[in-house]
């Protein structure tokens, strides 16, 4: 085809500008359709990528809950261990008109119970308390080792006979062992009713 045709054939589909127009308007749809489907593909990856994030915080949240059911179960088998041993400190009646001070001596006498009892626990459920707990504990254990001595010393290792009044010494380490027990019952009761002792500030990780 020499020029002279060409310029017919253009001429009879408008124009120069016409087909220019035409061949801008092909290319066009062709670049847009090209960066749709870029686009497309850049929403595709975004979507997988954040259904792949989402998936990872499911799975932590879910490993969490374990967790914190776990937690919650050993702490509630920490929490009715520890309210025997506390129950058991205090002598059930076995006379009328009894006092503290016969109390006393009863806790006193079996301050080596108390206290094997105590560590026994601590054995078995430190990872579960917080450390204010196990403080509180430590202490009354502590307390309990004294009171052996002591009532050792006090009785010449024979025990205190009916109505016989502990020495002073022993009456106040008694006093303070059972405020001490009772502070750590109390504690671990609320930190079981507010959720986990895990979750506290100063509390041992598992």
């Amino acid at each position: 085809m020499d020029w002279s045709e060409l310029l017919k054939v253009v001429g009879a589909l408008g124009g120069i500008a016409s087909v220019s127009a035409g061949v801008a308007a092909f290319v066009g749809n062709l670049i847009s359709s090209r960066a749709i489907e870029s686009h497309k593909a850049k929403l595709v990856l975004q979507l997988e990528t954040h259904k792949s994030e989402l998936n990872s915080v499911a799975d932590r949240q879910r490993l969490l809950l374990k967790r914190q059911e776990l937690m919650f179960e050993r702490e509630y088998i920490a929490a009715s261990e520890f309210y025997r041993i506390f129950t058991e400190v205090m002598p059930d009646p076995w006379a009328p008109d009894l006092d503290w001070g016969d109390a006393q001596a009863r806790i006193a006498e079996n301050f080596h119970k108390h206290e094997a009892a105590l560590k026994a626990f601590l054995i078995s459920h430190s990872a579960s308390l917080s450390q204010t707990v196990r403080r509180t504990v430590e202490r009354a254990k502590r307390v309990a080792i004294e009171g052996v001595f002591e009532v050792g010393h006090d009785t010449g290792g024979e025990g205190y006979e009916n109505n016989q009044t502990p020495h002073e010494r022993v009456q106040k380490l008694v006093d303070e062992f059972y405020e001490l027990v009772k502070e750590a019952n109390t504690q671990i009761r609320l930190d079981l009713e507010s959720g986990s002792f895990s979750r506290s500030k100063n509390t041992a990780s598992i």
